[in-house]
């Protein structure tokens, strides 16, 4: 009798470890596509990270800051505004239930001697299961 009680015992315990074992290797690992294509985006093109860059952005990226638009064209290596690092706080963006891109809490624009700080967003558009950054756009605070 003392054996039949022990092996359930010994069953439920394992199954209780096994269970929580299980649900935690179901979970992905690291941030979403989205959200991994945006940060590389981000730290590429404010490092000047030229060919990283290409890897998750289309030919070139069209750059709202207020009232200015701006081209970045990572192929040729050329910005007419430059990321200044550090950025916080992404998150998801859906319309319709579609991701079309990131919202940035606070990134940095610099335009020759001007310096613009606020929140942003990171346009995107999935191709073959990939996202690619195809605009950027902030409104125009003074720092």
């Amino acid at each position: 009798m003392r054996m039949g009680r022990a092996a359930i015992f010994v069953s439920v315990a394992l199954s209780m470890l096994v269970a929580p074992l299980a649900a935690h290797a179901q979970q992905p690992a690291g941030p979403p596509p989205q959200i991994q294509a945006t940060q590389t985006f981000l730290m590429t093109w404010g490092s000047q990270k030229w060919d990283e860059m290409k890897a998750v952005t289309t030919d070139t990226v069209a750059v709202k800051v207020g009232s200015g638009v701006y081209t970045l064209a990572p192929a040729a290596h050329k910005s007419d505004v430059q990321l200044t690092l550090p950025f916080r706080g992404l998150s998801t963006v859906r319309t319709d239930g579609k991701i079309t891109g990131v919202k940035v809490d606070e990134m940095a624009f610099k335009t020759g001697d001007k310096e613009t700080r606020g929140p942003g967003m990171v346009d995107l558009k999935e191709e073959n299961g990939e996202f690619r950054v195809t605009g950027v756009s902030a409104a125009s605070t003074q720092p």
